[in-house]
């Protein structure tokens, strides 16, 4: 029980808006990528994700980070929804990383929240596009399928 206590005060304070640098929540259909653009030190991070299957209240994602694949599975309970990347690696504490968090899945939108944690705040981000921030104009985009992707995610 000590240990809840010792860690609550840690959490509350790592989901403060004042801890991240980045706090964007977009929402993808089904195959549809968006990209963030990160600025750091004078140099480009690319970051490219999308969803390509829901199922049994897990999401699986790729991503591609500085041309690197991956794939994650996330799921709604609160252990499993997110990753964390760190946007270059040094041995310092203050590290910048980012976080892909899956918060909700409705209607065949995922709704997922793109983290930042930079304590110098000197990070610059772009995201490809800015309408995936606006649930009503994703809802109104037509199925993509797996063939018209293919070629981009390498």
């Amino acid at each position: 029980m000590s240990k809840i206590f010792l860690f609550l005060p840690l959490f509350l304070f790592s989901m403060s808006p004042k801890y991240w640098w980045i706090n964007d929540t977009i929402y993808l259909k089904k195959d549809y990528p968006v990209t963030y653009k990160l600025k750091y030190k004078n140099k480009l991070y690319f970051l490219k994700f999308r969803w390509t299957l829901y199922k049994n209240d897990g999401i699986v994602m790729l991503y591609n980070y500085q041309k690197h694949p991956y794939q994650n599975i996330l799921y709604k309970n609160m252990q499993l929804n997110g990753f964390k990347k760190y946007i270059t690696f040094s041995d310092s504490p203050n590290s910048p990383y980012f976080m892909i968090y899956f918060r909700d899945f409705k209607d065949n939108i995922a709704k997922f929240q793109f983290l930042v944690y930079n304590p110098k705040k000197n990070i610059e981000s772009n995201i490809s596009e800015p309408r995936y921030r606006d649930i009503k104009w994703v809802k109104k985009l037509p199925p993509m399928y797996q063939k018209k992707f293919e070629r981009e995610i390498k």
